[in-house]
């Protein structure tokens, strides 16, 4: 990573409320962990947990919280701030900016665009993408070379679709959507009647609506909507490697963590969170504000506001203690296997 950013920039961007050390450190050229960090580099200190690492640290500037008793060496500057994650996180989005800056808008040549579809002057269209008829793509999106934007597709302003992704026919996007390489939106929703001993295909003629402000991992998949829509509410974040079946709605501002899987017609309020390979089956509905563990899968409707665990999902507290007994259970059976053959013997 090669970067340069002025002292004045992060000071501007970072919150702090004091700053001990030396002013003289004039710019900022990377960011590392502690253990890695060099001369010229910014890191961060979550807690007083990693102090050591903080004081054989060689970085230049540390964001440390705002009650940590450390002095500076010669040569760094500590800024203290109420949130070290969120404040280095500011100077992560300034490093992005500068390494993956917006390329200058147009239309590539060697790109597909259908005469009905209509690109917004100040978008940029890359190499062996295809538009198809009636898409339409609004100010300031980037979309990425060999992505395919079908037929009656509709994005608004500031989308962002690394390389690769694929908006099958009718998908719409909200603004500053961004989409990562092999995301999948609108493929068809796995659906068949058995009949006459064969499986049925049942036409998935719906779509898929996706709010403003989500975030999609690479190689995710979202089916079009049987009738009406899959809809992926506002500010939600879906990680890598999700499959979301048809006519779910996920609400806004949700978490899905990585493998996570959900069947369709399933409902999801706001503020969900799922752990990694957690899941749900299809025609349920997970309450707002309701936090699934990592392999914790719904088979049942859960209330929101609460945790849960386990296969199929319980309150969180009770899985802890499934789990906690069932470790036990080999010891347990030894000391019954034990106490039967006494009773044995004494009748």
């Amino acid at each position: 990573m090669h970067i340069s950013l002025t002292l004045n920039s992060v000071l501007d961007r970072v919150d702090y409320s004091s700053f001990d050390g030396d002013l003289g450190v004039r710019r900022i050229t990377g960011v590392a962990s502690l253990e890695e960090a060099k001369q010229g580099d910014a890191t961060f200190v979550a807690s007083s947990k990693y102090l050591d690492q903080l004081n054989g640290s060689f970085a230049s500037l540390a964001i440390i919280p705002e009650d940590l008793e450390v002095t500076p060496k010669a040569g760094q500057l500590f800024l203290r701030v109420k949130n070290p994650s969120i404040e280095i996180a500011k100077l992560c989005e300034m490093i992005s900016q500068e390494m993956w800056s917006k390329p200058p808008a147009g239309i590539h040549r060697f790109a597909d665009i259908s005469p009905t579809a209509s690109i917004h002057p100040t978008a940029t269209i890359g190499a062996f993408v295809t538009v198809a008829a009636g898409a339409e793509v609004g100010p300031g999106c980037v979309i990425g070379s060999g992505s395919y934007i079908g037929v009656g597709c509709k994005l608004d302003e500031n989308c962002f679709l690394s390389a690769r992704v694929t908006l099958e026919r009718d998908t719409v996007l909200g603004a500053r959507v961004r989409l990562h390489s092999g995301v999948v939106l609108g493929s068809d929703g796995f659906g068949y009647e058995f009949e006459g001993g064969r499986h049925r295909k049942v036409p998935q003629v719906g779509s898929v609506q996706v709010g403003d402000d989500v975030e999609i991992g690479a190689n995710t998949t979202v089916d079009r909507g049987r009738f009406g829509p899959t809809r992926i509410g506002e500010g939600s974040k879906i990680d890598n490697l999700v499959q979301v079946g048809h006519n779910v709605t996920v609400g806004k501002h949700n978490i899905l963590c990585s493998q996570v899987g959900i069947a369709g017609s399933t409902k999801l309020g706001d503020y969900v969170v799922m752990g990694g390979r957690a899941g749900a089956s299809g025609h349920l509905t997970i309450g707002s504000g309701a936090q699934l563990s990592g392999q914790c899968v719904a088979f049942s409707d859960l209330e929101g506001g609460a945790k849960y665990g386990g296969a199929p999902a319980v309150p969180l507290v009770a899985y802890q203690r499934i789990t906690v007994v069932t470790r036990k259970l080999p010891e347990l059976f030894k000391r019954l296997n034990k106490l039967e053959a006494q009773l044995l013997e004494a009748h």
